[in-house]
């Protein structure tokens, strides 16, 4: 039997250096399926060429059968096996009269009216080398969605599509490349991410260029007018390519894109947003910076002489500048709402939306998840911060009150945060070394306020830390972070008169 051929037509990204290669129609050489029972190890998939761009099945390949009465009215579903030429082998679904199928069996979930939902991994992918296309075996979907009897031919048509990249001129600081995210605007200030891991890649001095292959689902990717789109490398440092298109990019399912960058940005190392704050707090306002962490230091001042100090001025420490950060700094590190950081009860994890926040002077949208693990006292979350122009900042960060009570010196919150090279689950959060090289700490001493007539309070058992933004323009109130022993957030509000501690960040 000739064995079984699909074509994949070539189109061209809407991406700086892409081409058009021309290709043939597609073959109509089709798979028949028959009804006989066959054992085969499923040790290989559907195998992709790129240089002929054709499909061609290989051993271990499955069809899933969607049987279906005559009516239409869906049964249930088998397994079919590849057992050589064109041939599959499985057994009939009993009562069905007609037949839709699919491949891969493995990925296929069907629901009880037979619409076909896939696995929720099934886009991950992982590449192993330079221009290899192993990865994308099962992640190929062929699918026959007209009923037909099994004694006719079933004409299976693919489903997604295939991206080439090629990468030149790689800056050899990224290194032992881990992934590479690919970012397309879909809509106004809407952006969608497909991720491709890779082994076995590392850039150097002597080796600066990447094939990589990716599936994707080409109702899910698109370029809108004037939208952006970017790919971002990640490895030892990130390095990333991004532009602007002029018209809309829409992908069709069954065609291979091509897309070949060399402009790369310098290869920067990779940001953990607790990092940009201070170490210590400020003992005064003339620029000095505590060395230590004592809540029962008198280290507190209004709103109005910290402004004066040190929002426009910068106070000076290892080489970086430092400022009264804004509202929407100190809720890249502590959301606004006291929901996410509670520290006082067992309750379900919380999911957070693109809060709006700000990260080395950038404005990011902040998504995150949030539990405190049954634990009084700690709090874990793992967070995704996104930006229009750069790639997205993975992190996971553990939150945890110590020594809380009137009057003690070491009465504090410390917040733990780790860069991360691609979004993590809560339960790696939790199951992290927080102990290890990458880790920042800050902690955060519960130095109380003083009010208005200079009235110590609170000392031990609450903080509060000024940030530089008002409620309102002119009015007497200004935004801060507050934490106690059950919660912590940065969406509380007090009178400007009112003497409160001084953190101050770099940008």
């Amino acid at each position: 039997m000739k064995l079984k051929l699909f074509i994949i037509t070539l189109l061209a990204i809407m991406m700086a250096g892409c081409t058009l290669e021309t290709i043939p129609k597609p073959e109509q050489e089709e798979g028949k399926i028959v009804t006989i029972s066959a054992n085969i190890s499923p040790d290989t998939r559907v195998s992709y060429n790129d240089g002929t761009r054709k499909l061609a099945w290989e051993s271990g390949d499955k069809l899933l059968l969607a049987g279906y009465d005559a009516g239409g009215t869906y049964i249930d579903c088998a397994p079919f096996e590849y057992d050589g030429g064109n041939s599959f082998t499985g057994t009939e679904v009993k009562g069905a009269d007609i037949y839709k199928a699919y491949y891969p069996a493995e990925a296929i979930l069907l629901d009880n009216n037979g619409n076909v939902q896939l696995a929720d991994n099934f886009w991950q992918q992982t590449q192993s080398g330079n221009n290899t296309t192993a990865h994308l075996r099962n992640k190929l979907l062929l699918f026959d969605e007209t009923a037909n009897p099994l004694n006719q031919t079933f004409s299976l048509v693919l489903k997604n599509s295939i991206i080439r990249f090629d990468l030149t001129n790689v800056p050899q600081e990224v290194g032992t490349l881990s992934h590479i995210d690919w970012t397309e605007e879909t809509a106004t200030g809407v952006f969608k991410s497909m991720t491709l891991h890779v082994t076995g890649v590392t850039f150097s001095a002597t080796n600066s260029s990447l094939t990589a292959y990716l599936s994707f689902d080409p109702a899910a990717m698109k370029i809108i007018a004037g939208g952006k789109y970017m790919v971002a490398l990640y490895g030892e440092q990130l390095s990333f390519q991004s532009n602007t298109v002029t018209t809309e990019k829409n992908y069709a399912a069954g065609d291979r894109y091509k897309g070949t960058i060399s402009n790369w940005n310098p290869a920067i190392e990779w940001i953990n947003p607790l990092s940009y704050f201070a170490e210590h707090n400020m003992a005064n306002l003339t620029g000095t910076f505590d060395t230590g962490h004592d809540a029962t230091k008198d280290y507190l001042f209004d709103w109005n002489n910290a402004m004066t100090a040190y929002n426009t001025t910068p106070a000076t420490l290892g080489g970086k500048d430092y400022y009264l950060p804004t509202i929407q700094e100190w809720r890249a590190i502590i959301p606004e709402s006291s929901t996410y950081i509670n520290f006082n009860n067992t309750w379900s994890t919380r999911t957070l939306s693109n809060a709006a926040v700000t990260v080395g002077g950038e404005s990011y949208t902040m998504s995150g998840t949030f539990d405190n693990n049954g634990n009084v006292g700690v709090v874990y979350a793992t967070l995704t911060y996104t930006h229009q122009s750069y790639p997205a900042l993975y992190a996971i960060a553990r939150y945890r009150t110590e020594n809380l009570g009137a009057g003690n010196p070491n009465a504090r919150m410390v917040i733990d945060m780790k860069k991360t090279a691609t979004p993590y689950t809560i339960q790696q959060a939790k199951d992290a070394d927080w102990n290890s090289v990458g880790v920042v700490s800050r902690v955060f001493p519960a130095a109380g306020c003083r009010n208005a007539i200079g009235t110590r309070m609170n000392q031990g058992t609450f903080g509060h830390y000024w940030s530089s933004t008002e409620t309102q323009a002119g009015g007497t109130d200004a935004w801060l972070l507050y934490f106690t022993g059950n919660l912590a957030y940065s969406g509380h509000s007090a009178g400007k008169d009112l003497w409160y501690s001084l953190r101050l960040v770099s940008r």
